[in-house]
């Protein structure tokens, strides 16, 4: 019969220590923030429906006749890239014997999703008319791959003025008779 060493006991209460905490990095990657809709910034959507998705704001008021909302929240991740994620984890987990989770917890840690704070400004009937975002611009507006940059018109980075719609005359105005006036 053998005799238990004090090697012996290390080594298996380290496996044991092991297999014990695996599994936590991927239980973090699933406890992610979800993804918030940002479609519900577009112009004209219900101001319940902004609410509903985004929480409730931190400060709201009226400014200039118009009603005001402040959101602060996280912006996290799909339940696809969560999940991908913590597979990614435990495979990495059972292929080093739980020694990943010294990687993928301060990984995690760190992917912990974007702070994003903005203001929303509603038109008379209730419904956005637009919106300034003060922290998490890439968040809110995420670039596509090979996309060209463009933004939406209602939505402006910073605290600055809100946008607003310019008239421009038109180049050329074509008279009854069919002659073009300048």
């Amino acid at each position: 019969m053998k005799r238990c060493t004090p090697g012996r006991i290390t080594i298996a209460g380290t496996l044991l220590v092991a297999m014990l905490v695996s599994g936590c990095a991927a239980v973090k990657a699933v406890r992610q923030p979800e993804k918030r809709d940002m479609h519900v910034l577009d112009r004209g959507v219900p101001r319940t429906h902004v609410i509903a998705e985004l929480g409730s704001p931190v400060w709201s008021d009226e400014r200039d006749g118009a009603q005001v909302d402040v959101f602060s929240f996280k912006q996290g991740y799909t339940k696809v890239n969560k999940a991908a994620r913590a597979m990614a984890h435990g495979a990495a987990d059972v292929a080093t014997f739980g020694l990943w989770e010294v990687v993928g917890l301060p990984a995690e840690a760190l992917a912990n999703g974007t702070d994003v704070q903005l203001e929303v400004y509603y038109g008379p009937d209730q419904t956005v008319d637009h919106v300034v975002v003060i922290k998490g611009d890439k968040a809110v507006q995420p670039r596509k791959l090979f996309a060209r940059k463009s933004r939406a018109p209602h939505i402006s980075t910073g605290k600055q003025a809100p946008p607003v719609a310019i008239a421009r005359e038109p180049d050329a105005v074509i008279a009854g008779d069919g002659d073009t006036v300048r």
